[in-house]
């Protein structure tokens, strides 16, 4: 299949070509939440910092919410916030949807890949994939170009403008993947890799390295597929579990992922380090980045953390936040196991571990 690009007169990002309409639907979006909702989030910390029953750290996640709970459900202000962002995030996907259709002949082109992704599933599926994660209504393949509709509409118009003030809310990736301990990679494998946010960072990153990057979705991979070969990169995509990649052991010398083990649950993350250890060389390193450990934030920022992922359909985030990561990391027989954050008191926080050299 031939792809197409951009016309050299037309300088828009694809997720631009959308219509008045789409616009106007996500730009209401951003105004409620950057407005009232950064107000009405303010008025939310304001009452809970001043009842002064925050403790002084979030060793018990549980007794944090059933204490701080009440104090807010009573207030008007929270009841709409919680509302509204639940609106907010309900909505926006399908009105994303809803513009790419509208458009789909001009929109769609610029989405397809040359060439479809390879299913390395066999059919199999794990359970937790059913999950409409972030109230994406129908999953993330609930839509063809779901891959598309995420990266150009929901994530690049309008989260780069709710969460990085019109910046680049990707550079954490490129900064986490300069983390790794090596300056230099010859095998990368990318794990539950999206549209490619992360991939297409590791590849700056890593110019020399072969990289394979895998997922579960198919529209996010064939997105992912299309902006690699947009940039003139050639990684090798394919559908398959994190957990059961069907790729040769010691293959790799670094297996590494972005923001992928709170989406799913505990024992599913313990497979994966398992599957990493299969996959690394010896010497070669794990470097996972995901969301920050509940004891390493402030009372309210966990508490808003557990609280955001209750409302934001994350239904494993507070396992993710609560779990001990490096001991699954040594259980799966990695050492110099180091856990930290890339920015203080921020998301995301690192795991970084080396498979053991061979015994001589």
């Amino acid at each position: 299949m031939t792809t197409h690009q951009l016309s050299p007169a037309d300088t828009r990002t694809p997720g631009q070509l959308i219509d008045q309409r789409g616009r106007a639907e996500l730009e209401f979006v951003v105004s409620l939440r950057m407005g009232m909702g950064a107000a009405l989030r303010g008025r939310v910390r304001h009452r809970i910092e001043e009842s002064g029953l925050l403790p002084e750290s979030a060793t018990d996640i549980e007794a944090l919410r059933a204490t701080v709970d009440p104090v807010v459900t009573v207030d008007p202000a929270y009841r709409f916030h919680a509302a509204s962002l639940r609106w907010s995030r309900e909505i926006s996907t399908p009105r994303g949807v809803e513009a790419f259709d509208r458009r789909r002949d001009r929109l769609e082109p610029l989405a397809t890949p040359s060439a479809p992704v390879a299913d390395h599933t066999g059919g199999e599926l794990p359970r937790y994939w059913g999950y409409e994660f972030h109230t994406t209504e129908g999953g993330w393949d609930g839509h063809d170009h779901m891959g598309f509709v995420h990266h150009e509409m929901v994530y690049q118009y309008l989260l780069t403008k709710i969460y990085g003030n019109g910046g680049d809310i990707f550079a954490l990736r490129r900064a986490f993947a300069d983390r790794a301990p090596e300056d230099h990679y010859d095998q990368i494998v990318d794990l539950g890799c999206g549209t490619g946010q992360y991939t297409l960072k590791l590849a700056e990153a890593y110019p020399r390295a072969r990289i394979t990057a895998l997922d579960l979705s198919v529209s996010e991979l064939s997105y992912a597929k299309r902006r690699a070969e947009d940039a003139g990169l050639a990684i090798e995509f394919r559908r398959a579990a994190a957990e059961a990649t069907g790729l040769d052991d010691e293959s790799a010398d670094l297996v590494t992922s972005y923001i992928l083990l709170h989406e799913m649950p505990p024992h599913a993350i313990a497979k994966v380090f398992a599957e990493a250890f299969r996959l690394l060389r010896p010497g070669g390193h794990v470097h996972f980045g995901d969301v920050g450990a509940y004891a390493t934030r402030s009372a309210y920022d966990a508490w808003n953390d557990d609280w955001d992922a209750e409302h934001g359909n994350e239904p494993w985030w507070r396992l993710a936040a609560t779990t001990d990561i490096a001991e699954i990391a040594r259980d799966a027989g990695f050492v110099d196991v180091e856990r930290y954050e890339l920015l203080p008191g921020g998301h995301p926080m690192g795991t970084t571990a080396r498979k053991p050299e061979v015994s001589s």
